[in-house]
């Protein structure tokens, strides 16, 4: 066995779960930790699994439900596992899905539940971080002193990059937008179900140029579950296993610091989502390709790293983003469905935990806009400033 392949499709999800969904502090009251239980258990219905099952936990970007709480909580008798990954925003999403699958492929661990919990009531992940510079991560003190105060203004350098070295212009990411709410229109789920055109998006407020309102995802409070076990436990329980081909957390040097202030990168790589390294590793490992996806769940933080996430993982060349979409290539009847549940933009802002359960429900064949044949489903993960991830499910 090849080290590309001694992982491949020796891990699978068996259960997918979440909690109540709501605009930031709405679901204050309940608290990260009950958001948590609501998903996990729910993803427990889901497999036919007990929650004294789980022994093992996984999560990214310093969730605030921590293993030994969760295993009060749940009556698991014993944690044989527990992760986590480093990263704001989506970015270490890849990261706790590869722990997840490592472990239960090694044996570490049985069944390993991915948990991303959010409740904004307090800490708002797109507040400005004036003021924070002693709690924050060092690739920060690049950007503070230029006035970046927020990941809006941070990843509009990016956004206005692009435009200026391939033409990308605001129609192509109002395009971005405008998918988003179709798909979420038809999602029961989604808390934005109101449909818009490009003048709804380029009369929307300006937040940090070019980006406006519409180009920006919500704040959101929720949880999402994911339950990973082998194949052949798998076997014994509800659904349909949805396999995990390839899971990858990879990054560029110096990136991260580049991504955040616009300084020390390569000219060729500071107008791109970052993902680069990680797209490269997905396939490799997958040993699949674009032509290979069915359906793309692109992390959509910010509609402009959407068109960079399409040429990061070649599904146009870099630059042709903009004209891809505009061709309709990303809505449900084009070459390439993308985000449809609607996304971080207008289903829910979870980090990325609904891209996942949105892949697993396309593999099932019981998504709200389900794509006809989907068997191969990527995933991926935020840009920002770590390495990003990636995973590539298949039915």
């Amino acid at each position: 066995m090849s080290g590309d392949d001694r992982l491949r499709d020796k891990a699978c999800i068996v259960g997918i779960g979440r909690s109540a969904y709501g605009k930031r502090g709405a679901l204050e009251s309940d608290g990260t930790l009950r958001l948590a239980l609501q998903a996990i258990h729910d993803a427990c219905r889901d497999a036919g699994l007990d929650p004294k099952q789980l022994d093992g936990f996984s999560s990214y970007s310093d969730d605030a439900a921590h293993p030994s709480t969760l295993q009060m909580a749940l009556g698991t008798p014993r944690v044989r596992y527990a992760g986590m990954v480093w990263g704001g925003g989506g970015a270490g999403m890849g990261g706790a899905f590869v722990n997840a699958a490592m472990a239960v492929a090694n044996g570490v661990a049985e069944y390993v539940v991915v948990v991303r919990a959010i409740s904004q009531g307090k800490q708002r992940f797109g507040r400005s971080l004036a003021g924070l510079q002693g709690q924050l991560p060092a690739p920060f003190g690049y950007a503070l002193p230029f006035g970046l105060m927020s990941p809006a203004q941070m990843f509009a350098l990016a956004a206005r990059r692009h435009m200026a070295v391939y033409g990308t212009t605001p129609d192509h990411f109002a395009e971005v937008s405008i998918n988003a709410r179709r798909n979420a229109a038809t999602n029961p789920d989604a808390l934005f179900r109101t449909e818009i055109t490009v003048e709804d998006h380029h009369n929307s407020r300006m937040i940090a140029d070019p980006l406006r309102l519409l180009d920006i995802c919500m704040e959101s409070d929720g949880a999402g579950a994911m339950i990973l076990t082998t194949p052949e436990r798998a076997r014994d329980l509800r659904q349909t296993p949805a396999y995990v081909r390839s899971a990858s957390m990879a990054g560029s040097y110096r990136w991260g610091e580049g991504m955040l202030s616009g300084h020390n990168m390569p000219e060729a790589d500071y107008p791109t989502a970052g993902q680069r390294a990680t797209a490269e590793e997905v396939y490799r490992l997958g040993g699949v390709g674009p032509d290979d996806v069915d359906v793309a769940e692109i992390y959509d933080h910010f509609t402009p790293l959407v068109l960079m996430g399409l040429e990061d993982f070649g599904f146009c060349k870099p630059g042709e983003s903009g004209p891809f979409v505009a061709e309709g290539s990303i809505r449900r009847e084009g070459a390439l469905p993308v985000n449809t549940h609607g996304g971080n933009l207008a289903e829910v802002y979870l980090h990325g935990v609904t891209h996942v359960l949105e892949a697993v429900r396309q593999l099932r064949g019981t998504a709200p806009n389900q794509i006809a044949g989907a068997e191969v489903a990527l995933v991926v993960a935020g840009a920002g400033p770590t390495p990003s991830g990636s995973m590539i499910l298949r039915k």
